[in-house]
């Protein structure tokens, strides 16, 4: 009869490994949950200043509405607020675009560095 345990290596634990371990597996999620708030931060701080945007605008439209005025210098003040509204929306577009293709090219970038990470693990588990 063989003792239990006999002609195997003593396994011992080493607690600093194991969360050593966990820490590097749980890393890219961590990540790109980091990522992620950014993201979400960056769009909501671009519709405050789109809401800011309209609500001037708005404020203004309510300005010229109350002044007196000949019909003309009315339409003139309307088409002026208009263009001016227009503009800061065109600028919001572009504003809109860059945010949205910095937070892909974010993301693009932290899910290469991770797929780069697991198949160098998966290299040396081999």
């Amino acid at each position: 009869m063989v003792p239990s345990g006999a002609g195997l290596p003593a396994m011992t634990l080493d607690p600093s490994a194991a969360v050593d371990a966990c820490r590097r597996a749980v890393a890219p999620a961590l990540r790109a949950q980091l990522e992620a708030l950014k993201a979400i931060e960056r769009f909501g701080r671009y519709q405050y200043g789109v809401a800011g945007d309209y609500l001037e605008w708005s404020m203004a439209q309510a300005r010229a509405n109350l002044t007196i005025g000949t019909p003309a210098e009315h339409i003139a003040n309307q088409v002026t607020l208009s263009t001016q509204f227009g503009g800061k929306l065109q600028d919001r577009v572009r504003e809109f675009v860059d945010l949205a293709s910095e937070t892909q090219a974010s993301f693009n970038h932290v899910l290469g560095d991770t797929t780069a990470k697991l198949a160098e693990t998966i290299k040396q588990s081999c």
